[in-house]
Parts: structure tokens; sequence; C-alpha cells
């Protein structure tokens, strides 16, 4: 793939600093070519299964939302949270257009990317290492092994890997 060929980045995020740090990034590489920007946010199945298990034990009310309901909400969440972070991205002309899914981060993500039409992703890592990249693998060391497109990884400079 050519440069020139770049239309749609790719920014997953998981509403931490990281995640926004990388996204400074994916704004610059999506202002130069013109492309749009894909945030995107995956609400894993298992938060969801016990965040309802725990309000049941503490006898709360449990909303009744359905998946399209919390996506929905999600993708609002998104819009705000890139929006606060990023006060200035309409002024580069670049389209954002959020998204979210239920399940596993890994496949979403690659989803994501036959589903939109992704030329990029742009990520934050944690920076696991040693027996803990081992044993609980990463995201983004998962995406990059699969994907079909490039993925860049941003570590902020200056933060410890995770032992």
């Amino acid at each position: 793939m050519a440069t020139s060929e770049i239309k749609t980045v790719l920014a997953p995020t998981d509403f931490s600093e990281r995640s926004f740090y990388a996204f400074d990034l994916a704004i610059k590489i999506a202002s130069c070519f013109k492309a749009r920007i894909i945030p995107f946010h995956v609400i894993p199945q298992e938060q969801i299964r016990f965040a309802r298990e725990i309000m049941i034990e503490q006898k709360f009310t449990v909303p009744g939302y359905s998946e399209e309901e919390l996506i929905e909400r999600r993708k609002e969440k998104i819009i705000k949270e890139f929006e606060r972070h990023f006060p200035d991205y309409k002024k580069l002309n670049i389209k954002v257009e959020a998204h979210a899914a239920f399940g596993n981060p890994v496949e979403k993500i690659l989803d994501a990317v036959r589903a939109y039409q992704v030329d990029i992703i742009v990520m934050g890592t944690h920076g696991r290492a040693g027996i803990n990249l081992a044993l609980i693998g990463s995201v983004a060391e998962k995406v990059v092994r699969h994907s079909p497109v490039p993925v860049t990884t941003v570590k902020v400079p200056g933060d410890p890997a995770v032992p």
C-alpha cells in the first residue's frame, strides 16, 4: 500500500490517557492524508456481565439497556471525550466517525479493519513486558500479529513498562 492511499485511520480507545496520546498521532496522520479517523471502543462482554452480577448482588436496579443502546451511549462518550481532548480537531477538516462494539477487543478491532476499510491502525500500548506479556498478552501485540493492515503502536514517553 502506498502512503497516499491512506483514507481511513482506526484509533482504538479504552479511554485511558495512553489511548488519547495515540489519538494525537492518529489525528496527525488523518490530517496529512485528509483521511477519516474512526475512534473505536470495544466493550468486553465480561464487563457487562460482571457489572450486572454486582448490581444484582447489591440489590441495585439493573438497567435494561439493549446492546444497541449501550453502543450508542458509548459512541456519544467517544465523541465527547474526543472533543474534550482535541477541541480544535474540526479546524483540521477531517471526518470523525465513532464506532463501538461488544466482544473480544482483538477480534472486534480486526473486524473493524474489514468493516470500515481501514488502511492503518494507530493505538496506544501499556508496554507490558516479560511474564505479564507472556501470560496476559496485550491487545496491541495481538492486533499487530494478526492485522492485515499496518499498525502503529504508541507508548507515552517516560511511561514505564508494566511489569
